[in-house]
């Protein structure tokens, strides 16, 4: 443990300071810094409450540091938006007295659950697999009643950006991972850091907000932020973002796809596709949320909260597919029907006939064990398909029969499981050196987790072992090159590069082997759409961040 106690000159006159353990496992990581839990302690009765502490990056520079510091000013009181408790510097000193490191702390409530965009993928429990009932209780919602659920989030939500309005603010970043559904059954907007004063709208922002080159997700962006217009962000450009959102959590997809700059010509140009959405007072919400011009939208996010409560909760059925359903229904059962009346009943006519037993191969023994992995609800079934291929390793050399058992062993939550699936599959990376795969799972297991990923925190706590970066690399570097198409080696190995200069290891070359791994990665993971390569897409966003802050890439 190495507890770092953070006390500025006005945490001094109220008595209180700050302190987290710098050796723990951080909750998250982004492109500014790493959030540790810690607590808020009262000097005087030695109080103790549960907060987050952003620990900003060392040499970052200063106009992020402003931003972090901008960020902690926000101090709002509300049920929809996340404390922030204040911005805290520190400074380290060398022997003697010399001057050394200024360190800076972002201190904010201590949130506990998942964020929307998890939700919506269906996930309910957090990184640590901790269930949020409340999650489960939207996600069973949203299921089942899509509009009770969507109007009861957009509320929470709208009620927040509204408190934030009424003190003079624009969040500028409203998006399904801003917003936070927590333990204690709260809907919170958090994260500040490109949050603005309407009247301090200055040059200083226009920098950072240039045609094409914006902060926020181009998925969210108004025309006006598209088009670098710092003067003409309001409280409207909230409001587009909002809109933007409602229309994600009903149709269950964004309005538009393809490259980023694909998106940010749609956003300029295109309407929103309404025909999508089979609710007229719904479509009549999103269409005045994001007009083009701030003229058409609404003019207060409380005037279009008022809408949003007055939407019908009531399931109101298209006309026209209805009638189509009822077509398809009497054409199938005269289908069946007819089907019925020329069937023909087959009956042995010698019950003792001889039958003949064909043995199932390999393959199809393996087949029959994937298909219990299906039900992924039903953990009889699992564990009956893991038994099936743990009889089938034990009884052949299928090859893929032992890499699926031993990458479950792996996955499992029986240490001497984990132990005997990563010792096997060791084995099978140094003896066969054409197994991507085996190496993959050696590097994965051995690298250090992110925000986005904890599986190697989770696979080390079993294996008692800590994060080998350098064996993890070597790994890694094998398998990408075995297998061309493989993006997740090279986001580990990249991840691991990081890793290493974050804690202050720099060699010759390191920053040029960063680069080229994460072009590597650009270039590879182009050729994948689906669930899997989305999620790897979503966590090298916030390291893209880290990198253009250090000024290794535009």
């Amino acid at each position: 443990m190495n507890i770092i106690k953070l006390q500025g000159e006005a945490e001094k006159r109220k008595g209180i300071y700050y302190e987290y353990d710098v050796d723990s496992i951080p909750l998250g990581e982004g492109g500014m810094g790493r959030v540790f839990k810690g607590f808020r302690v009262v000097e005087r009765t030695g109080e103790r409450k549960p907060v987050a502490i952003k620990a900003i990056y060392d040499n970052i520079p200063e106009r992020v540091v402003e931003r972090a510091r901008r960020e902690a000013e926000i101090q709002l009181e509300n049920d929809n938006l996340i404390r922030m408790y204040g911005f805290v510097e520190t400074t380290t000193y060398y022997e003697g007295g010399s001057k050394s490191k200024v360190h800076y702390h972002v201190i904010m409530e201590l949130l506990v659950g998942v964020t929307l965009e998890s939700l919506i993928n269906g996930i309910t429990s957090d990184q640590n697999g901790m269930q949020i009932p409340f999650a489960s209780e939207l996600h069973t919602q949203y299921s089942q009643n899509r509009i009770v659920a969507v109007i009861q989030i957009m509320k929470s939500i709208l009620s927040g950006v509204m408190a934030l309005h009424d003190k003079g603010y624009i969040h500028r970043d409203i998006d399904p991972s801003n917003v936070m559904i927590t333990i204690d059954r709260k809907i919170k907007l958090i994260d500040f850091g490109i949050c603005k004063q309407i009247v301090s709208l200055e040059s200083v922002d226009k920098a950072l907000t240039t045609t094409g080159v914006f902060m926020g997700k181009v998925n969210y962006a108004a025309p006006e932020l598209v088009l670098g217009d710092v003067k003409s962000q309001s409280y409207t450009t909230d409001i587009y973002a909002l809109g933007v959102l409602l229309f994600q959590l009903y149709s269950g997809h964004l309005p538009f796809s393809g490259t980023d700059q694909d998106i940010l010509s749609s956003n300029l140009h295109k309407p929103l596709p309404l025909k999508e959405i089979d609710r007229i007072d719904l479509k009549k919400v999103i269409r005045k949320a994001t007009g083009k011009t701030q003229s058409k939208r609404y003019a207060s996010v409380t005037e279009m909260r008022v809408d949003v409560e007055r939407l019908s909760t009531k399931k109101t059925p298209n006309n026209k597919k209805s009638k189509m359903v009822g077509y398809i229904a009497c054409a199938t059962v005269l289908i069946l029907l007819l089907s019925i009346a020329s069937l023909k009943v087959f009956i042995p006519k010698d019950n003792n006939q001889q039958t003949i037993v064909v043995q199932p191969t390999c393959e199809q023994l393996y087949d029959e064990a994937l298909g219990f992995f299906e039900n992924k609800d039903d953990i009889k079934l699992q564990l009956q398909g893991k038994e099936k291929l743990r009889i089938l390793v034990e009884d052949s050399l299928f090859a893929p029969a032992k890499m699926k058992y031993y990458i479950l062993l792996l996955n499992s939550n029986v240490p001497a499981e984990v132990k005997k699936g990563f010792g096997e599959l060791e084995k099978i990376a140094k003896e066969d050196s054409t197994n991507s795969v085996a190496m993959f799972e050696c590097g994965l297991t051995l690298s250090k987790a992110n925000k986005s990923f904890n599986v190697p925190t989770i696979r080390q706590s079993f294996l008692g072992i800590e994060p080998q970066l350098g064996t993890a690399n070597m790994w890694l570097y094998k398998a990408m090159k075995i297998d061309t198409s493989d993006y997740k080696s090279v986001y580990w190995a990249f991840n691991n590069l990081m890793e290493k200069k974050l804690e202050g290891t720099d060699y010759i070359g390191m920053d040029s082997r960063i680069i080229e791994l994460y072009s590597m990665f650009e270039q590879r993971i182009g050729h994948h759409q689906d669930a899997t390569s989305n999620i790897y897409r979503k966590a090298m966003e916030s390291d893209t961040e880290t990198l253009k802050a250090w000024g290794l890439i535009r």
